[in-house]
Parts: structure tokens; C-alpha cells; sequence
């Protein structure tokens, strides 16, 4: 319950304080934002966090960032970490979320046609900025393997950006996953994420295929590679 709390506060009191900073800078913000959150829950020995190979995050721009969904948490975790991040979120946030005014200011929603999405994608890239995406659409379900959808390939593909693939681990997120109760949490331990930067995917391979089987072949190499991780 505490996460929730600080997090709800957190946002407000960060919002407030940091507001003019947000229409100067708006992905700083919210990465400066999420870094303190994320400072203040390691602080307090709520979750711990290791990042595989994070050198290569370093200087990372215009890049389609892929990742596994496992928790709440985890696109707070890569925008701490990748401070120039974009979004692909999920078009309910723009509505009813406390963070609602930033969501449908700065990241792209996923409730537009896909040629609107493709285009907003096309020109956030080209300013140097990466995507985040989660390609299974919502949170993993606990105990099934990982499904993606083909969106994330078709953007790929469609705006000719390479692909940033990034594995989120750890132990059981219990009380931050898919269908677990509200305000439950850990029985037992803190939360522990690892996170793994992996090979950057080309998509050079796929430009001269027909697109419907170029996705087809690129979804399934991402969720191989993202399924195989160890972290």
C-alpha cells in the first residue's frame, strides 16, 4: 500500500514542484520524476534494481525499445533509465490517470489508427528520441509463456528504426502483476528487478520482405529472444 501511496503523492508533489521544467523539457521531467520514485522505493528497501549491460543505454537514441510487462512498475523502471523515452500507452490513461495532463501531452496513445500512430512514431524517432513498447499489449499473466502482438514489429518496420530489446526480471512481482488484488504486495520479500539490455535487432533483413511476413518473422524473433533471457 505504501508503493501506491508514494506513488500518488509522489507524482502530485513532483508535478508541482517541477512543473515549468515540464514545457522545456517534458521526457526530463518525467524522467527525473521516475528516478526519484524509483530512488525513494530502493531507499526504503522496497525493490531492488540491476541492470545488465546498461552501458549500452548510454547515448541511446532513435531506437524502438521492446520490452516484456511483467509488472505496474516496469515502464516507470526504463523511463528512469532512458531519460530521452517515448511511449506507446494505452489510451484509458489519457482519461482518468493523476499523470493525465503529461500522458496526453507528450506520449503517444494507442487508441489512433495505426497510420496516425506510425506517423507520430516516424517523427519522434527522427528528433532522436526512443519508443517505448510493450509488445504483449497489457501485463504478462502469471504462468503463461509470453504472446506478443505484431504492433511493435509493424512500427519497426513501417518507420525503419532498429529495435532495443530489454528483458525485465527478477523475482515473482506478486501484488504488481496482471488480476493480483489492490494494495496486496510481497508476501515475503522486497522486489527484486533485473533488467537486461540485449542485442540491438536490425531490421535491415526484413525491408525487402512483404510487410505481413516481415512482421510475422520479426515478432517471433523478439519473443524468442525476449522468452530466452535469463535475467
Amino acid at each position: 500500500m505504501l508503493f501506491f501511496i508514494n506513488f500518488g503523492v509522489g507524482s502530485t508533489i513532483l508535478s508541482l514542484l517541477l512543473f515549468p521544467m515540464f514545457f522545456f523539457k517534458p521526457r526530463r521531467f518525467v524522467s527525473l520524476s521516475f528516478i526519484l520514485f524509483v530512488w525513494q522505493m530502493r531507499l526504503l528497501g522496497i525493490l531492488t534494481l540491476k541492470v545488465k549491460n546498461k552501458k549500452s543505454l548510454k547515448n541511446l537514441h532513435s531506437k524502438i525499445i521492446v520490452a516484456n510487462h511483467p509488472s505496474l512498475l516496469d515502464v516507470v523502471l526504463l523511463i528512469s533509465l532512458i531519460p530521452n523515452a517515448d511511449c506507446l500507452v494505452n489510451n484509458s490513461l489519457g482519461k482518468r490517470n493523476i499523470l493525465r495532463v503529461i500522458v496526453n501531452t507528450i506520449y503517444i496513445s494507442n487508441g489512433l489508427a495505426f497510420e496516425e500512430i506510425s506517423n507520430q512514431f516516424a517523427k519522434s524517432l527522427a528528433k532522436g528520441n526512443c519508443i517505448i513498447i510493450f509488445p504483449e499489449g497489457t501485463r504478462s499473466v502469471p504462468g503463461k509463456a509470453i504472446n506478443f502482438k505484431k504492433g511493435a514489429a509493424r512500427l519497426a518496420i513501417e518507420t525503419g528504426y532498429d529495435i532495443a530489446p530489454i528483458h525485465i526480471g527478477g523475482n515473482e512481482k506478486i501484488g504488481l502483476r496482471k488480476h493480483d488484488a489492490l494494495f496486496s504486495f510481497h508476501p515475503t520479500e522486497r522486489y527484486h528487478y533485473v533488467l537486461e539490455v540485449l542485442p540491438l535487432v536490425s531490421i535491415d533483413e526484413y525491408r525487402n520482405m512483404p510487410k505481413g511476413m516481415a512482421s510475422k518473422l520479426l515478432t517471433e524473433k523478439l519473443e524468442k529472444q525476449l522468452t530466452n533471457s535469463t535475467s
